[in-house]
């Protein structure tokens, strides 16, 4: 899903701080969001195609 389209289920009054968000597929853990704060995430996913995209929608990220 996209980035607007996961912002749409969450309030707009909602703000997250230390929070992480975990994607399944089946039994599978695909995708790990941690939110350190309102401008620092950390992706960790299974497909590198979804971290190819990231990269491609947010230039300045970088690979830890």
């Amino acid at each position: 899903m996209d980035m607007l389209t996961l912002l749409s289920l969450t309030s707009p009054f909602l703000q997250l701080i230390d929070a992480e968000a975990r994607g399944v597929a089946g039994d599978e853990l695909v995708v790990v969001l941690t939110e350190v704060d309102s401008a620092l995430w950390d992706v960790r996913a299974v497909d590198e195609r979804v971290l190819s995209e990231l990269r491609r929608h947010y230039p300045g990220a970088e690979d830890l």
